[in-house]
């Protein structure tokens, strides 16, 4: 039993080391919790006014992942962190898709 604890254990910490994480620089981190999946966001701008770079990460390891459901969890992360970025204005995207469980997209708050 703990021969089989310790073989789960080290295949966690491998597998843990191989998930490569793609922080956005000058972004911090934020914690978000959505259907119960724990996700972290990173949004920053892109230097031209009212556009914004985000990346919505999973923040645990996903075995045998469906990325249907896993794509809408992370737009649904995404449409929230959105529409609070851009204060209930409508936004646009430019860019838009999935990196495995890992959303990215660049969006732009519209003027009203």
């Amino acid at each position: 039993m703990k021969l089989a604890m310790s073989c789960l254990v080290a295949a966690a910490t491998l597998l843990a080391g191989c998930y490569k994480v793609d922080p956005l620089e000058g972004t911090q981190a934020e914690p978000i919790t959505v259907e119960g999946r724990k996700f972290t966001v990173r949004v920053g701008s892109t230097g031209v006014p009212n556009q914004y770079r985000l990346l919505v990460q999973r923040s645990t390891m996903v075995i045998n992942p469906d990325y249907e459901l896993e794509a809408e969890r992370a737009r649904e992360v995404a449409r929230r962190i959105m529409e609070r970025t851009c204060k209930g204005r409508p936004y646009s995207q430019a860019v838009e898709g999935m990196e495995g469980v890992n959303y990215k997209s660049v969006f732009s708050c519209l003027q009203t």
